[in-house]
């Protein structure tokens, strides 16, 4: 499902969303109020929501979606570069959920991916709120109860991004055998020592972003 307040989106969206043979759109919306009712009768994989829409309060939708049907994904799409919202969003489970400023996305199948992503219950989350929220973690991270340094604060941003292991080690200049014991040093700081190396990146983009209500200052806080 997309919800967006503006015809020529909705309809531009529909177009090439559904020019991959996957994707269907299953209803459009053109308001908060409309989007939660299409979406409880049309029970779609993943809405896509502005959330400047009227009659809405922010990502009231998105709450209101979600709790109608848990199975629902999201994908919030935004011009407020703001880390409340992205925070509101979280509060309740960061699993099947996204948030994207409505500038980064260059290339439509960029959002494809997206899709594909939250419907596998991932979080993906915008670069520019990485960036600012990897900052704010890692300045208050022994009051966060971790210690993490730059090279983690780094490490943790791109695995947020999607970034493979691969390009990380690229990236960072770090060779193969670095980068295994960064990762290692990583999941000790965030407390996880159990699973395959899949799942402990999933705790650590979870444990990351599920923190953010407790980063001192939050509320003040707002990307540049």
């Amino acid at each position: 499902m997309f919800a967006d307040d503006s015809a020529f989106m909705r309809i531009a969206y529909k177009r090439v969303l559904e020019s991959h043979l996957r994707l269907r759109i299953v209803a459009m919306a053109g308001n908060g109020e409309e989007a939660t009712k299409m979406a409880e009768e049309a029970v779609p994989d993943v809405a896509i929501l502005d959330v400047g829409m009227p009659k809405v309060d922010r990502i009231q939708a998105a709450y209101d979606i979600r709790n109608q049907n848990p199975d629902t994904a999201v994908v919030v799409i935004s011009s407020y570069e703001d880390l409340n919202l992205v925070a509101d969003l979280m509060q309740n489970g960061v699993e099947w959920k996204a948030y994207l400023f409505k500038d980064s996305i260059s290339d439509i199948t960029d959002l494809v991916g997206i899709v594909d992503a939250v419907h596998e219950g991932h979080t993906v989350l915008d670069s520019g709120i990485v960036r600012g929220m990897a900052c704010l973690y890692c300045k208050h991270s022994a009051i966060l109860g971790t210690d993490l340094n730059e090279v983690d604060q780094d490490i943790l941003g791109l695995m947020t991004e999607g970034y493979d292991d691969n390009h990380i080690s690229e990236f960072l200049h770090l060779g193969r055998s670095q980068l295994v014991e960064c990762l290692a040093s990583l999941f000790e700081k965030l407390g996880i020592f159990n699973g395959k190396a899949e799942e402990q990146r999933l705790l650590a983009i979870r444990t990351f972003v599920g923190q953010i209500h407790n980063v001192p200052l939050f509320g003040a806080y707002v990307v540049s």
